[in-house]
This record gives structure tokens, C-alpha cells and sequence, in this order.
């Protein structure tokens, strides 16, 4: 179901971005950012740079923010995904469609983030959003506390066609410094249900048997007589061609068609 949700399986580098900044694409993701000059995401506000996005690995990190430690920065797996700018506004966005899951079920998209606000005050210079099929919400600096895990979860019931379409965004309003990090991103959800016994072809109406040949035409220079069951039919031979005698009982009609 959901690829790389723990971004411990790889990347892809992506085509130099301004500055020769080459960001990391996690396997399964699609990665995109706002770039700048263009607004952000659902405000008037402007992109003023391009943030780094790249995976950090367990032995790139200090004791305490190893998985399990105090101020753990891995929940899961052996990397964390960081998204971050040293004084520049900007949006990223993190997506994923999800295929083959049971229509009408129910299902959650847990996404646990951390920010580090450097101390702004601002709570709206600080806000990430989850959306499921176009289904979701901002959370902003009133909830999202500074170094501490928040865990965005949407609730969604899965449509005809199985699909979960993930939206994962990092808005950062101001030109201020500020990291973002994503880890152990879960869907609890069920597959839909394969049958495991092949489908037995219908089989094929047999075809209607073919209507009885038509009687054979009489050969040339002959004459066809219907006698009634029974009665003997006695012929003789003529000098003359174009006459038919027939003989009958008293009593019997001869009907010429």
C-alpha cells in the first residue's frame, strides 16, 4: 500500500535548483516546491527561496536524536526526511497515490512533523497540512509546538476506485529560518479482495443446426406429379412434346398449378 513511509528505502536526485541546490526525492514520493516569486500554498504571501529537502541518516545524527533518545528525530526506520531554509518564505509539497484499497472501507493517514521555529512568534509562520483525496487541513504554530512531534490524521472513507491520493505540505510564511522534519508517515487501511479461483468462462450457446437443404430442382424436360399415398402413378412415353397425359381414377380431379 503506502511506499517508503519510514523514507529509510532511497532517493532520487533531482535536476539542480537554483543556487546548484540538488534536493532528494524519497523512493515512492513525489516531491515539488513553490518556486519563487509565485504564491503559496492557499495565501497571497510569496516563495523568497528554495528550501533544502534531503534524508538524514542515523549516522549523520547526535546520540540524542538517534530513535529512542530523548529528542529522537527517527521514529522509524533509519533515516528522517528534513526540509529546511536558513532565511528564505517557502512551500513543499510531499505526494503519494495509494492503489488497490478496499472500496468503501474506512481508513487513516497518520504523518507525524516536527518543527524547529527558532523562536517565532508568529503562529502562522509556521504550518504544515495533510489532505486525502482533497480531503484535509492546515495545523499552524498553536499546535505544532517548537521540537515536538505533532501527528496529523485524517479520517476517510475509501472511494469506488481504492484510491488514496496523499498531499503532504511544508509552508514556511516568512523569510525566517526554519526545519521541518517527517518520519513514520502510516496508513491503516485493506486491500480490497482478490478472488483467489479463476473466473470459469461462460460457456458458448451452442449455434442453431443449419436449416434442411432445399429439394433438388427437377431435371430438364420433366414434369413433377404429387400423387395422394397409395395410389400408383403409371407414366408412358409420347411422340409428342408438349403433351401430358394423365390418367385417374373415377372421381379424381387433376389440378393443374
Amino acid at each position: 500500500m503506502l511506499k517508503n513511509g519510514t523514507f529509510s528505502e532511497g532517493w532520487t536526485d533531482l535536476p539542480p535548483a537554483p543556487g546548484n541546490l540538488t534536493n532528494q526525492q524519497p523512493k515512492g514520493w513525489t516531491l515539488r516546491w513553490i518556486e519563487p516569486g509565485e504564491a503559496l500554498f492557499d495565501s497571497p504571501d510569496k516563495a523568497t527561496g528554495v528550501p533544502e529537502c534531503v534524508h538524514k541518516l542515523a549516522g549523520q545524527l547526535p546520540p540524542n536524536e538517534q530513535k529512542g533518545a530523548k529528542d529522537a528525530l527517527i521514529l522509524a526506520g533509519n533515516a528522517v526526511y528534513k526540509i529546511f531554509h536558513f532565511g528564505g518564505a517557502f512551500g513543499v509539497e510531499l505526494s503519494q497515490t495509494v492503489t488497490g484499497l478496499k472500496p468503501g472501507s474506512q481508513a487513516a493517514l497518520t504523518v507525524p512533523v516536527l518543527a524547529v521555529r527558532y523562536n517565532e512568534t508568529d503562529p502562522f509562520g509556521t504550518e504544515t497540512g495533510v489532505w486525502v483525496n482533497g480531503e484535509g487541513q492546515w495545523a499552524n504554530g498553536t499546535e505544532i509546538k517548537n521540537r515536538e512531534w505533532f501527528r496529523h490524521k485524517v479520517e476517510f472513507t475509501v472511494p469506488d476506485d481504492g484510491r488514496a491520493d496523499i498531499q503532504i505540505r511544508f509552508k514556511n510564511k516568512w523569510p525566517a529560518r526554519k526545519d521541518y522534519f517527517i518520519d513514520n508517515v502510516t496508513l491503516e487501511a485493506e486491500e480490497a479482495e482478490v478472488s483467489d479461483t479463476p473466473t470459469k468462462p461462460k460457456d458458448k450457446p451452442k449455434p442453431p443446426p443449419p436449416p434442411p437443404p432445399p429439394p433438388p430442382p427437377p431435371p430438364e424436360n420433366s414434369v413433377a406429379i404429387s400423387a395422394p399415398e397409395g395410389m400408383a402413378v403409371i407414366t408412358a412415353v409420347s411422340d409428342n412434346p408438349d403433351l401430358v397425359i394423365v390418367v385417374v381414377p373415377e372421381g379424381v380431379k387433376v389440378k393443374i398449378n
